[in-house]
């Protein structure tokens, strides 16, 4: 066996062992879980509405998978501007991160839904299992921080 048979065996081996560890929750509820309120202010306008219009007028001279991938985007940007508004940088930077997680998560799922390639539905799979991983780590960090400042910092 060469060493990309060796490659694509391991990929699709982690693929398969990330759904198992995450299996007990859907891409779609992690991609749906609402930013804490230590991410800044939730009623801030960052643009969502005019962005959410230029994605629609895009959308309506694309096909199904890519008006399906449009949409995707203005929740993940409006929550990702959101993550700005947090006091400090790290808290920014997680805050902005989840959001950006979450748009793979919810592409990776369109990519699932129209894709024909087992390549991009297996790439897709293991984008949804390696981001759902980190989503939920950078919120214990959010919590950890949330309870106390700088409680979820290591130095």
């Amino acid at each position: 066996m060469n060493y990309l048979s060796w490659a694509a065996a391991a990929v699709l081996a982690a693929a398969f062992v990330g759904a198992l560890v995450v299996r007990d929750q859907p891409a779609n509820v992690a991609a749906a879980l609402p930013l804490p309120d230590i991410c800044g202010d939730a009623h801030a306008d960052h643009g969502g509405a005019s962005m959410q219009e230029h994605i629609d007028m895009m959308a309506t001279s694309a096909d199904e998978g890519h008006a399906a991938l449009l949409q995707t985007m203005e929740p993940m940007h409006s929550d990702m501007m959101r993550g700005m508004t947090a006091e400090d940088f790290q808290t920014a930077f997680v805050c902005s991160m989840i959001p950006h997680h979450q748009g793979a998560v919810e592409m990776a799922q369109v990519a699932q839904q129209f894709s024909d390639d087992p390549w991009i539905r297996m790439f897709a799979q293991e984008i949804i299992t390696t981001q759902q991983v980190e989503i939920a780590e950078m919120q214990a960090w959010l919590t950890r921080e949330a309870a106390g400042a700088g409680a979820g910092r290591t130095e």
